[in-house]
């Protein structure tokens, strides 16, 4: 095992085994309790009974420290929790007494004998037995905590993301850095080594909770090195539950970058000595803080940029949530997206034919080998399917097209075979969107996908996003691509809009591998409109006039528009029947066009009506809501 002290940053193996079983070690309140104490006698310096306390109407507060690691400061203070007081001294002898009888020295045991004389002389034996009691039964909270509480790290949730506490560090970046080994992937481990010393791991159950990141062994002040280079969104001295025994402590949160040029966000918890500000600008394997009292880096990915509770601190998440909240397995995702990696393009296809005699005239054009050859004295003319791999003779006056000695090459097979290879220079460059038709406001991911005529996929290949404008082209985005080919852009354009991508050729390439550049067919994007749903009172008079009104976003020209009104009415049978459509005048309104129609309603019974806005230039077909309403 390595040393403790001293060390580097560790390029992480995507070879190495999975780290060894986790086991419980942070504190997680139940839901259906007020006082909770978990214990992990695994842990060699740490016993942290939490409080999970309430205020007096009922709704969560601060999870207050009963007690920390034995190594650092508890959490300074006492708490009521509507019962009884119990106050610093006793909380501190509680936690002493509980923690696991293997003390760092021999000083240790008298420590605790000690206090406890002292608390007996005091006349504190009762509220140490009080405090025993409570911890030995936890009792019922009025309210079960909010399904959203996450703990420890949610107490400061509602933090401004992006306020930096701390300096940035005089600490040279280059003094930091070590380089990573051709094939590692690139990326340093958090605390120098893939030995997390049997801390918790992704998806720990915790009563009700799940733990949603690897904790990592590491000693109070040994370095924390950054995985990879990025920028720092979040620097906090003061995040809840990430300090000793759940009290505020260190939290950065840093954006790094794969080599697919995928963003994800690393949370570093339970740290001290902030080195950087949000905003700044780190390198790969610098060291961003130390690891504080609590002895372990609490290390989490979210691969988005929402948060299902807005929380980007969050280190725990109910059972209930099957997506995880979105944060994904640390350990296995940076194994699986390396952060720097090269260019790996496969070998050119070959297809390699057999003739009957020595081959002359051969070449390939569209996918297709042609060639003449001697057959019984005379010269006859063959076509060769290069993807489908059938054969055929020209027709009589029948030629081969002319050549494309740019995508193929052609050469004669090395005697004494009889034939010719070909080899395709053209990968495959394929785009698609999903969703083609997006929402107003909501965005289509644009996934790319480039192979070779064979299907072999270029991995790290850099591929441009490009929309039309106007007569001409003009980039929108730049990537790499992932091992298995794809590269996925995300756009939100306000219209109808063009897109194609193109593969961007390395300088040099292998002998093996000398492909051309090709583009891929052209898609387009055409977001919908949003419609409100059309408003008018829910009881109209037979025979009146009732004025429906609505609103239509983006803007557009007022006057007469597009938008029209679809009215149905319920029959006798159960069943909406078409009555009849109607155009609406648009008007101008703060954000967004404004629409209505007056309309006359001649026949009783239940009806409903919605906008409707068709294809046009600027936009996909829209269908609004329905409103159903009453004309007696």
């Amino acid at each position: 095992m390595p040393t403790r002290t001293g060390r580097g940053p560790t390029p992480i193996s995507h070879t190495a085994t999975e780290a060894p079983a986790a086991s419980l070690h942070d504190v997680i309140p139940q839901p259906d309790q007020a006082i909770v104490e978990l214990l992990d006698p695994s842990k060699r310096n740490c016993a942290t009974p939490l409080r999970a306390l309430t205020a007096g109407n009922g709704s969560p507060r601060r999870p207050v420290a009963a007690a920390a690691c034995d190594n650092a400061r508890a959490a300074d203070g006492a708490e009521a929790d509507g019962r009884s007081i119990v106050s610093k001294q006793d909380r501190h002898a509680w936690a002493r007494l509980r923690t696991r009888a293997r003390p760092r020295n021999g000083a240790g045991l008298l420590v605790v004998t000690a206090v406890l004389a002292a608390m007996l002389a005091a006349g504190s034996a009762a509220s140490l037995l009080a405090t025993s009691a409570r911890a030995a039964s936890p009792q019922p909270s009025a309210r079960p905590a909010p399904h959203s509480t996450i703990l420890p790290e949610r107490a400061l949730a509602s933090a401004t993301p992006g306020t930096a506490i701390g300096s940035a560090g005089a600490l040279s970046s280059a003094a930091a850095l070590f380089a990573p080994k051709p094939g590692s992937g690139g990326w340093f481990w958090p605390t120098g080594t893939e030995d997390f010393g049997g801390y918790s791991g992704f998806l720990e159950p915790r009563g009700a909770y799940l733990h949603v990141a690897q904790d990592m062994d590491s000693p109070q002040g040994n370095p924390v090195y950054a995985v990879g280079a990025g920028t720092v969104w979040i620097s906090r001295a003061d995040t809840g539950g990430y300090g000793v025994g759940g009290a505020p402590g260190g939290c950065m949160i840093i954006v790094h970058r794969t080599a697919a040029g995928e963003e994800f966000r690393a949370l570093y918890g339970h740290i001290s000595d902030l080195k950087y500000k949000a905003g700044e600008r780190v390198a790969a394997g610098a060291v961003i803080a130390t690891v504080n009292g609590c002895g372990h880096l609490h290390f989490g990915i979210h691969p988005s940029t929402e948060y299902r509770d807005g929380n980007p601190y969050a280190g725990h998440v109910p059972k209930s949530w099957k997506d995880y909240g979105g944060w994904v397995d640390p350990v296995k995702y940076l194994k699986a997206h390396p952060r720097a990696a090269t260019y790996v393009p496969p070998v050119l296809p070959v297809v390699r034919i057999s003739t009957g005699s020595v081959p002359s005239r051969y070449g390939a054009a569209a996918g297709i080998a042609y060639w003449d050859e001697q057959v019984e004295g005379s010269a006859a003319k063959y076509a060769y399917d290069l993807l489908g791999g059938t054969r055929r003779q020209l027709a009589p006056g029948e030629t081969a097209p002319a050549f494309d000695e740019v995508r193929y090459a052609v050469r004669t097979l090395v005697a004494p075979a009889l034939g010719i290879s070909v080899r395709d220079r053209q990968p495959v460059l394929a785009l698609e969107a999903l969703p083609a038709s997006p929402r107003w406001g909501r965005s289509a991911q644009l996934t790319t996908t480039l192979t070779n005529a064979a299907g072999k996929a270029f991995g790290y290949a850099q591929v441009q996003l490009e929309r039309l404008d106007g007569a001409a082209w003009a980039m929108v985005d730049q990537g790499r691509t992932a091992s298995d080919g794809t590269r996925v852009f995300t756009v939100s354009p306000a219209s109808r809009t063009v897109f194609r991508a193109q593969f961007l050729l390395p300088v040099a390439q292998p002998k093996n591998a000398t492909y051309i550049a090709p583009e891929s067919p052209v898609v387009t994007v055409a977001p919908k409109v949003r419609l409100s749903v059309p408003a008018l009172p829910a009881t109209v008079a037979r025979g009146s006039t009732v004025t429906v009104t609505g609103s239509l976003v983006p803007r557009h020209a007022p006057g007469k528009g597009s938008v029209r009104l679809e009215f149905q009415r319920l029959t006798l049978a159960g069943v909406w029947a078409p009555a009849f459509t109607a155009g609406v005048v648009l008007s101008d309104g703060a954000a967004s066009s404004l629409y209505a129609r007056t309309v006359r309603l001649r026949s009783a019974g239940v009806w409903r009506v919605r906008a409707t806005h068709p294809d046009d230039e600027e936009h996909a077909a829209t269908l609004g809501g329905w409103r159903t309403f009453a004309v007696k």
